[in-house]
């Protein structure tokens, strides 16, 4: 019973490490259309939220692709650094004043632990 007990806890802390070691965090900064973005919250348009483009300060690290809330919406999955085609469900969904979240930032390097929400103004 020993041997079972003390073998799942082996196996239970590998499984930990491994997860761990696969949410590896990037240490560069979000940029958002040219500015850094750390947490913040910004004010844009309709037209401005769907040119927005998400880079870092490293251009060794690239942007993979993040997921968006749109209040009243499920959570939609972007691949690249941009909405691109797939900016209609931001420019028809939200309402003046809703706060849009973009989170879990990917890059080639990891996950950049910071969110951005953007209040539509227009």
């Amino acid at each position: 019973m020993r041997i079972l007990v003390f073998s799942l806890f082996l196996c239970f802390n590998l499984f930990t490490i491994q997860a761990q070691s696969n949410s590896k965090f990037s240490d560069a900064s979000l940029l958002v259309n040219d500015t850094v973005c750390d947490k913040c919250t910004l004010e844009l348009t309709r037209e401005e939220l769907t040119a927005t483009v998400f880079r870092t300060n490293d251009e060794s690290v690239k942007i993979a692709g993040f997921k968006v809330k749109v209040p009243g919406n499920p959570v939609k999955i972007f691949k690249g650094d941009q909405l691109g085609p797939m900016s209609k469900y931001i420019y028809n969904s939200p309402h003046k004043g809703d706060h849009i979240t973009f989170f879990d930032i990917m890059t080639n390097q990891g996950r950049l632990n910071t969110h951005v929400v953007i209040k539509l103004i227009k």
